[in-house]
């Protein structure tokens, strides 16, 4: 009798041992399902992030480029420009010697008044006061 009762006090506990790991695999299973979605939701972030600084990288190439040729034209147009303006400051142009006003403007920086330039150059009151007021030296 006493094995009798032993062999079902036995059963009863492997029963309640093999519910309890039943139990224990199942939830294990639902928590390795909820990690394996959160893994997949992870690393579908992280290729979107790639994708992102991938799209990134080559739009700063590109205006890395485009800023490049910016620069060497920036360049080109500043030495042209200087050779340009060492050309003129070598070489005046006839023209703005020879500008109809340029003997006034002389008179005027050597200290002409108004009314000897309108006897001098034929110019009116008003013309007279503003070379005056353009170009003298005070």
């Amino acid at each position: 009798m006493l094995t009798n009762s032993f062999l079902i006090f036995f059963l009863i506990i492997t029963f309640l041992c093999i519910l309890l790991l039943s139990a224990v695999i199942i939830w294990l299973f639902f928590s390795h399902q909820a990690h394996k979605k959160n893994f997949q939701r992870l690393n579908e972030r992280i290729n979107n992030y790639q994708s992102d600084l991938s799209g990134l990288c080559s739009a700063a190439l590109l205006i890395d480029k485009q800023l490049e040729n910016i620069t060497e034209h920036v360049n080109e147009q500043l030495t042209l420009m200087d050779s340009k303006l060492v050309e003129i400051t070598q070489h005046p142009s006839p023209e703005i010697n020879n500008h109809p006003y340029q003997s006034v403007i002389q008179k005027v920086k050597a200290g002409a008044n108004i009314s000897e330039l309108m006897q001098s150059a034929g110019l009116s009151h008003d013309e007279a006061a503003l070379l005056i007021r353009l170009h003298s030296k005070k």
